[in-house]
């Protein structure tokens, strides 16, 4: 009896999972962080106007979200395998860490005591 109980325990643990994974990698939820990433690039734009280097990798990072965007509304990305998406998301978190550092780490905008 145990023995099922456990079996159905975990069987109902693996569906869950499956559940947060299939959530994760939904189209929805990347059109979500894609936006969230544009949004942050066009803020860290604002603030760093003086870094040309920075702004080029800025506007790489607008035309990357573009073309998601892109991709997002046609059939292909749909049947891209699980694995390109897991590493799709994992990219785009690391985007969005590195402009979050970036606009932590953004100048005063006087130098002025406040």
């Amino acid at each position: 009896m145990r023995r099922i109980i456990s079996s159905l325990y975990s069987k109902y643990r693996e569906y869950l999972a499956n559940r947060k994974k299939k959530r994760q990698l939904s189209t929805a939820n990347f059109r979500a962080l894609a936006e969230e990433i544009r949004e942050m690039a066009n803020l860290s734009c604002k603030i760093w106007r003086d870094d040309r280097d920075f702004l080029e990798r800025i506007n790489r990072i607008r035309n990357e979200m573009d073309h998601l965007e892109d991709l997002l509304k046609k059939r292909e990305f749909e049947r891209l395998s699980t694995n390109k998406k897991e590493e799709l998301r994992k990219s785009l978190l690391l985007s969005r860490e590195e402009l979050l550092k970036s606009l932590q780490e953004a100048p005063c905008p006087t130098k002025r005591m406040q």
